[in-house]
């Protein structure tokens, strides 16, 4: 891996270094974009037509755009609600021309911009598409009140949600977010189109979110560095890969030279029934900066958030006096009756601290090809808590927590990401090369907490061994402690990608658009143990006499050596794309694409898609499509006994990998691949100038879904998993494909542009999404536990 990055990093120099050679002779266009009223308009796309040079205006309006080639050109201004602006300007070599633009105001509110998702056809609006696709821009982006890239494009699009999780171990701190309704592993995220690595975290023990799934971490990206969001909601497995089941979301960088800014902003949480908390505090900002013929786009933010609580006060909490609060309906306390600060659980958001960094370069080599490179490293810190260790229980001790405790999570997730590429056209053909990597590690830090089974003391060994007799040879001699290492997560991939793409004659009435393509994607997936205390069984009594104490670090035992796994794969796909209009009124799309893994074989998947406007005001559109999904390297090794509360009781419960001989006994079986069928069908219509409204129907089934599946808890299950030996576990679970699922919904959004007086236009947004996933069919229990029960 690490001379795979060497070679990276050097092919990408060596292409930023030989640019300069390739230089012709060119000149510079500059100018500013203003309204028909002569206003700035800041966020316009600027680009020279026949070229592959393009920009977006600064704050005052204005652009610039260098190595643009000599002769007559025509340049072209885009923007939401405004129609196109075109000049011609003639260009002499080392020559600067002037080039205002005006734009006049456009009564159909479309995104006239070159949308990179839903096709591989160049296609310069939304609208024109054959599938739904929503484009949010920066400045849209930053109106939402809020800095979480995840929580933004929940308040934006319809089909987005973004649970907020409470006392779900690593959950409260790496928030997944779905699409449709379907797993955070069942989308693709892209950034400038390309693939964005997963994190390493599994969600085991998560609510509202399909547990057992990995999904993209977008909190990790600034929000500073986002130009604009675009949000493909169809199925797109065929088109980009594997992860596309419920569809893609893109995110393009900031480009182009800007002046710096900077944003702080501040809150806190205002609150009748409980103290005032939630403080957070953020700053970040933005650059973008010329080099030499290129230019550097630099951002960064800073967030300090503190935690919220909304847990009630706790009527069994007696504290060893034998006497608890008084509380009343509200959940708040009446009488306070023991020295155990109320609330004493947690249920709300933890703390957050963090540092994203993200940067992009284009060069121009020519007026038809650049360079480019991007990339970005983020540190995150957050915290989460369990449920309340209550005093003299079997999991605490008094003689080091003489109140009970309330075991915390500080975990810290790190990312880091960088890619480069080359574009351009060659003999009429658009070429692409890029070569990119992703990292994510999770550290799993755990404070005010205990090994049960090490016994009483901070100082001095009491645990006896495996023989029961303290002081003797196989005592593990390690004293307590109340903060521990418990281990680390990690997920990389590197993924080499080319691209081809040009218009051809096939006797059709217009062109066809056909784009090949194929990538190579190197996934590793690890599980590193954690220090011995945070996973050793040291063998002491409970306090309370109940029998041998847990072992591990309690609210999160640590990874142990058996646990430790180091998995590889390998990945080949190749896709094809056709697209052309066969009307004037009718545009098709068809993709096919062949996908290998090494671990579990090959599959072609396909999607057709047809758009047709029979008026100028109407656009009835509809897609069909096949999707593959491998199980994920974390479904397929991940192995841990963790702690959890059923039916009222402490259970250790042990969640292993399908191979796991335990798994095995109990009647695992090997992970197949999820497989899936999407349609749906749709309508855009502008009733009156200003106006658009959207409905998009959609059914999407996926077979053997795997999920993580049913605990088996029962005194029999326990008692067999000791006669086999596996003696600690009350409890196991494991991955299947558990499901047969069929997601139902409806996606509807509307967009008013409302003229007012001189410039100025008010402009109302809505959107909604209602779906319903049912379950066609639950795997059967396996015979083990049928018999055993």
């Amino acid at each position: 891996m690490v001379a795979a990055r060497r070679i990276g990093f050097t092919a990408i120099l060596l292409t930023l270094l030989g640019a300069a050679a390739a230089f012709a002779q060119t000149g510079s266009v500059k100018g500013k974009v203003t309204d028909d009223a002569g206003a700035a308009l800041s966020g316009a796309e600027v680009r020279i037509e026949g070229t592959m040079l393009h920009t977006s205006t600064d704050d005052a309006g204005r652009y610039e755009l260098g190595n643009v080639p000599v002769g007559t050109l025509t340049v072209k201004s885009l923007m939401l609600g405004f129609k196109p602006a075109v000049r011609t300007v003639t260009v002499a070599a080392g020559a600067v021309v002037t080039a205002d633009l005006r734009m006049e105001k456009s009564v159909i509110p479309v995104q006239p911009i070159e949308v990179v998702v839903g096709s591989r056809a160049r296609h310069t609006a939304a609208d024109e598409l054959a599938v739904p696709v929503d484009v949010y821009n920066h400045d849209v982006l930053a109106r939402q009140g809020t800095t979480e890239t995840s929580a933004v494009l929940q308040a934006l699009s319809p089909a987005v949600n973004f649970p907020r999780q409470s006392v779900t171990d690593a959950t409260d701190v790496i928030r997944p977010f779905t699409l449709r309704g379907l797993s955070p592993d069942h989308t693709l995220v892209l950034v400038n189109g390309l693939r964005r690595h997963q994190t390493a975290v599994v969600n085991t023990f998560a609510y509202g979110t399909p547990a057992g799934s990995s999904g993209v971490d977008m909190n990790a990206l600034p929000s500073s560095a986002i130009e604009r969001v675009e949000v493909l909601r169809d199925g797109a497995a065929a088109q980009y890969g594997s992860d596309a089941i419920a569809g893609v979301v893109n995110l393009v960088l900031r480009e182009g030279r800007f002046a710096p800014n900077a944003t702080l902003t501040g809150g806190q949480y205002f609150t009748a029934d409980y103290p005032r908390d939630g403080g957070t505090y953020n700053l970040s900002g933005s650059w973008g900066l010329g080099v030499g013929k290129g230019s550097l786009m630099l951002a960064a933010e800073v967030l300090n958030r503190d935690a919220t609580n909304r847990a009630w006060a706790d009527s069994f909490e007696v504290a060893g006096t034998g006497l608890n609060d008084i509380i009343g309906p509200d959940g708040q306390v009446i009488v306070k009756r023991n020295p155990v600060a109320q609330p004493n659980h947690h249920w709300g958001d933890g703390i957050e601290k963090d540092v994203l960094t993200m940067a992009s370069y284009r060069m121009p080599l020519s007026a038809t090809s650049f360079v480019f490179a991007q990339g970005g490293y983020s540190h995150r810190e957050g915290s989460g808590n369990g449920y309340r260790r209550y005093q003299g229980s079997s999991r605490s001790w008094d003689t080091i927590f003489p109140l009970g405790f309330l075991p915390e999570f500080r975990p810290i997730s790190t990312d880091l990401s960088f890619a480069g590429g080359w574009k351009g056209e060659v003999n009429d053909w658009s070429l692409g090369a890029s070569a990119s990597y992703g990292h994510n590690g999770f550290e799993y830090k755990l404070r005010n907490t205990l090994n049960a089974s090490l016994g009483g003391s901070l100082t001095t060994p009491t645990a006896p061994g495996p023989d029961g007799i303290l002081g003797t040879a196989d005592d593990p001699g390690i004293p307590n402690q109340t903060s521990f290492d418990a281990g680390e997560l990690r997920r990389d991939e590197l993924i080499g990608a080319v691209d081809a793409s040009r218009e051809v004659a096939m006797g059709l009435p217009h062109p066809v658009n056909v784009a090949l393509g194929a990538a190579w994607r190197r996934e590793r997936w690890a599980i590193l143990a954690g220090e011995t205390a945070s996973w050793i069984d040291g063998g002491a009594t409970a306090q309370d006499g109940s029998g041998k104490a847990a072992a591990g670090s309690q609210v999160f035992a640590g990874f142990s050596p058996s646990d430790a796994v180091d998995a590889h794969r390998t990945n080949l796909g190749a896709y094809a794309d056709l697209e052309s209009k066969l009307s004037d009124q009718v545009l098709a799309n068809a993709a096919a694409r062949f996908e290998n893994y090494s671990d579990f074989g090959s599959l072609v998947t396909g999607k057709f898609a047809m758009r047709v406007q029979p008026s100028a005001r109407l656009t009835l559109r509809g897609a069909a499509s096949s999707g593959f999904r491998a199980p994920g390297l974390g479904q397929t090794n991940f192995s841990k006994i963790v702690a959890n509360v059923i039916s009222g009781q402490p259970t250790q419960v042990g969640v292993f990998p399908v191979g796991h001989p335990a798994a095995r006994a109990m009647g695992a079986q090997d992970l197949k691949a999820e497989r899936s069928l999407n349609v749906s069908a749709g309508l855009a219509v502008t009733p009156m100038d200003g106006l658009t409204l959207t409905a998009d129907l959609y059914e999407i089934w996926v077979k053997d879904r795997i999920i993580l599946g049913a605990t088996f808890a029962d005194p029999s299950t326990a008692a067999y998993l000791t006669s086999l030996g596996y003696t600690g576990i009350d409890a196991i679970q494991y991955f299947t494909n558990g499901l047969d699922t069929k997601t139902t919904g409806i996606d509807l959004t509307a967009d008013l542009q409302v003229p007012m007086a001189g410039d100025r236009t008010l402009s109302f947004n809505l959107a909604a999404n209602y779906g319903k996933t049912a379950i066609d069919r639950v795997g059967a229990l396996p015979s083990v536990v049928t018999t055993n029960t």
